[in-house]
């Protein structure tokens, strides 16, 4: 069996977890976990500075980048993220390598703001960030089941606002001779378009009418794999699952360069990319591979601004609220599951925390829509906390700010959307249509 040189770590008491089966929490304090990984491999393999730089530019634009399946813009940064995983366990879709789209002069000029990219992760391949943990969780799943056939995987699930589930059906259909999919929904909380892909890629699709929404479905999906230990729980409870969702971090990093931008915004829902994002940051700051940590734009809705309101108490009151709709589906989370990792690592960042109106999301959304940018609900509602942060001096006009684009728009598309305009045929028809429309 080939030695690995990562393991769970506990973040309340510290205990230390091989990575011999699935591990949800603590067995000693039920604490969550965090895959920590034996730097003093990754210094002699990877090195630090820009020898380590170097190291992932060589594989990204050079001919190494094939030895990894599917060429993965995920697994190419194995020796990093999960050092000796075995890359005949790897399941990819060629997932990563999603552009930076840069935002139109003009908006930038009305907002104030000079360099604004979105990190355009609608580009993946159920089109929402989901998939780069999804990638390494179902992976992980393959590698037990291979090396550790005792434990008798056969299934994955997960509770879901509609992106997490598509992630897991489209990976688990990728590999069904080996796992199959069970999914817990919010009844009618879900678009259609993400409905459409979990069902259409295989999964078991449970619609579930709980007063709670989300937390009450993730309530019972954690209860129901506690039950069913050969079902793995691919929740960002899962610590692979923030693995994988580390690599945004870093190639944003590469993207420009090595140089962290001043800002990065990310929408906040179960709190798992947050937690990534941190995370990854860190550890490029401690190898050395970037010179700053930049600042954190964190935002959520009104409706679920547990966070927000938790920073207002100078980070003394956690008090998750009821449950209350959005179209910002995605965000319908009062209890973030990765709140005691952000708590910790909330300390070493300077983060902002914004929430946002249900008209602040349709606007903003509207506005960027109109500018080339194919964004979900979710991430105008981390645009629109930018907009905030520049009104409010926090952001100023030279800062580079990189917002997460968590989700394609298409996923949305019976929000807010505009019919088309009905005439006759006649081309009389045609042209005063037009001219009415344009302003000519």
């Amino acid at each position: 069996m080939k030695k690995v040189y990562f393991w769970h770590k506990c973040i309340e008491c510290g205990s230390v977890l091989e990575p011999a089966m699935f591990f949800y929490t603590c067995p000693n304090c039920q604490g969550l976990l965090l895959v920590e990984r034996d730097e003093e491999w990754i210094d002699k393999h990877i090195g630090v500075g820009r020898q380590a730089q170097l190291f992932f530019d060589n594989i990204r634009f050079g001919k190494e980048r094939d030895k990894y399946p599917n060429g993965s813009g995920v697994f190419m940064w194995l020796p990093l993220i999960l050092p000796g995983f075995p890359k005949e366990s790897a399941i990819s879709l060629r997932e990563g390598f999603t552009d930076l789209f840069e935002i139109p002069e003009w908006l930038k000029q009305n907002i104030g703001l000079k360099i604004l990219y979105l990190k355009m992760e609608g580009q993946l391949p159920s089109e929402s960030f989901k998939d780069r943990g999804m990638s390494v969780a179902i992976s992980e799943a393959v590698r037990l089941q291979k090396f550790y056939p005792k434990l008798k995987i056969r299934s994955v699930a997960c509770a879901s606002t509609g992106d997490t589930s598509a992630s897991a059906a489209i990976y688990s259909a990728y590999v069904k001779d080996r796992l199959k999919c069970l999914v817990f929904l919010p009844y009618e909380k879900t678009s259609s378009g993400q409905l459409f892909q979990a069902i259409a890629h295989g999964a078991i699709v449970l619609s579930i009418k709980h007063p709670a929404g989300f937390d009450g479905c993730m309530e019972l999906i954690q209860e129901y794999c506690a039950r069913h230990p050969e079902i793995v729980l691919v929740n960002s409870k899962n610590d692979f699952r923030i693995v994988g969702q580390e690599t945004i971090a870093l190639e944003i990093c590469q993207d420009l360069h090595w140089k962290a931008p001043d800002w990065i915004a990310v929408p906040c829902g179960n709190g798992g990319n947050l937690t990534a994002l941190l995370i990854s940051l860190l550890r490029m700051k401690e190898r050395k591979m970037i010179n700053f940590l930049p600042g954190i734009i964190v935002a959520q809705t009104k409706g679920a601004n547990t966070l927000v309101r938790w920073a207002k108490s100078g980070f003394k009151d956690y008090n998750p609220g009821s449950f209350k709709d959005s179209i910002a589906s995605a965000m319908n989370i009062q209890n973030p599951v990765s709140f005691p990792r952000i708590k910790e690592l909330r300390k070493k960042f300077r983060i902002e925390f914004f929430d946002a109106t249900e008209s602040d999301i349709q606007e903003t959304r509207d506005l960027f829509m109109g500018a080339g940018a194919n964004i979900c609900p979710q991430t105008a509602v981390a645009l629109d906390a930018v907009l905030e942060a520049r009104n409010g001096g926090i952001v100023k006009e030279n800062d580079s700010v990189i917002v997460i684009g968590t989700a394609s728009g298409i996923k949305f598309s019976e929000l807010g959307t505009k019919r088309p305009v009905i005439i006759k045929g006649a081309i009389e028809d045609i042209e005063k249509a037009v001219k009415f429309y344009i302003n000519d």
